[in-house]
């Protein structure tokens, strides 16, 4: 695997963030866009892991939605990397199911790898190239070669080409990292039902387990695929986190909203 991905290296603010974006995507959820400073940062390293095998299909599908919201504002090309043990265990991605959640299949470049370390070399040419929106690198648990030093420079490739990178971890434990953002995926039931098809809409716990510009929290999320959108679950009270303070330059909560989450500090 000797070939470079090439692509526009140029520096302009178009590179690195969407024309016309403020360098963040807003998710629509208020108590999550405020915990992570109005939205999810472009350009740098976010990490979403699954930590058992049954949230494998959970942490794929809010990877598909954050994907198919961040296509919206940015018409470049996804690329999606999958190591073999992951194919194995979850499968490969269904072209029907991404255009249900609003993500064009023609948008993503899909390349299969059989090593974890093929998977991350993958992952950081494509970082460095400016001709892409995103990067995806799945891989399975927590491999030697991911270690804190391969992180660092994973997040120095997304900050210095401009592209946002999503290391998606399936069947992994916490540990330490350079990624900007961390959540932690499970699944939740199902709210409200879409009897043409026999089930609820897809609905996620989300724990962000690291945030380095603001709070930490727990949020109950689900996508609603008629308005392509993260909303909040019918009937959902906020969960129990211990309390902190409310950092003074933020709202306690956004005007006409209700609190979907309690937020706790970074830890």
């Amino acid at each position: 695997m000797g070939r470079t991905l090439e692509g526009d290296r140029a520096g302009s603010s178009a590179a690195r963030s969407p024309s016309g974006r403020q360098g963040f995507l807003p998710l629509g959820l208020a108590p999550l866009d405020r915990a992570l400073g109005g939205g999810l940062r472009f350009g740098v390293l976010h990490e979403v892991r699954g930590a058992e095998t049954r949230a494998a299909g959970p942490a794929h599908g809010f990877v598909t939605a954050l994907i198919a919201l961040l296509a919206r504002a940015d018409s470049r090309p996804v690329l999606w990397v999958s190591e073999a043990t992951v194919l194995r265990e979850t499968g490969r991605a269904y072209g029907p199911g991404l255009a249900r959640f609003g993500l064009d299949p023609g948008r993503l470049l899909v390349v299969s790898v059989e090593k974890p370390g093929e998977a991350l070399w993958v992952f950081e040419e494509g970082l460095r190239c400016a001709g892409l929106a995103a990067v995806i690198a799945e891989v399975w648990g927590n491999p030697a070669v991911l270690d804190l030093t391969a992180s660092r420079r994973l997040a120095l490739r997304a900050r210095d080409g401009g592209v946002t990178g999503f290391l998606l971890r399936q069947g992994g434990a916490a540990e330490p990292g350079a990624a900007l953002t961390r959540f932690a995926v499970a699944p939740r039931p199902a709210d409200d039902a879409d009897f043409s098809l026999g089930i609820g809409r897809p609905s996620w716990r989300l724990r962000l387990e690291r945030n380095r510009l603001g709070s930490a929290g727990t949020f109950d999320v689900e996508w609603d695929h008629a308005e392509g959108a993260f909303r909040e679950p019918a009937g959902h009270s906020a969960l129990p986190v211990g309390p902190s303070a409310v950092p003074v330059d933020r709202p306690d909560r956004a005007p006409g909203q209700r609190a979907v989450a309690a937020l706790g500090r970074a830890g």
